[in-house]
């Protein structure tokens, strides 16, 4: 009897529910009849979620995945997320971070750098890969490095935040970047603009 009793309970406890919650559906806002006052939602419970600040890790220098937020402590600059996609917040005034982010660009052997009336910067980049091992070790193909190219045609802007800079970077015709791609060529100017 108790070993029926062990099993009846075991059973009932097997298969786990859903919870309700992941079923549920957002309703229609309320809607207030004419002549009629909106609810009093002074006293409402507002839940804000703070900017988590990112981890201080190290960065890895290969692509696809540099890193997951940003480059150490002593860093002015780390990657952020945003509804325009990842971009570069650096701890300088507008004007400041401009300036250097063209310097930073033409130094950094992008090709073909101009700047639009828009303060856009538009340039060619050609990702470097290091050559390893003598004649035998490049002619063994399926031994090569199997890293993605980010080479390309890209535009890189700022944005004033507050008394910092956000970087944004696209691509040339001005769509979204892959965020690998974004990662990796921001990457390669946040090691330059500090």
């Amino acid at each position: 009897m108790t070993a029926f009793a062990v099993l009846l309970l075991a059973a009932c406890s097997f298969g786990e529910k859903r919870p309700e919650y992941y079923d549920a559906a957002e309703t229609a806002p309320l809607e207030i009849p004419e002549g009629m006052d909106r609810p009093d939602s002074s006293s409402a419970l507002i839940i804000l979620s703070p900017p988590v600040p990112p981890p201080s890790l190290v960065m890895e220098t290969k692509p696809p995945r540099i890193s997951s937020t940003t480059s150490g402590l002593d860093a002015n600059s780390s990657f952020r997320w945003s509804s325009e996609g990842l971009y570069l917040m650096v701890e300088d005034s507008p004007e400041s971070a401009h300036r250097r982010l063209g310097l930073v660009i033409k130094r950094a052997g992008m090709e073909r750098v101009s700047l639009d009336e828009k303060g856009v910067y538009r340039f060619d980049y050609y990702q470097q890969f290091k050559s390893e091992g003598g004649f035998f070790k490049k002619m063994a193909f399926w031994s090569r490095d199997k890293s993605e190219d980010y080479s390309g045609a890209y535009q890189t802007f700022t944005r004033p935040d507050g008394d910092k800079t956000r970087v944004y970077i696209k691509y040339a015709d001005g769509t979204d970047c892959e965020p690998d791609a974004a990662e990796h060529v921001l990457e390669v100017i946040r090691a330059r603009l500090g």
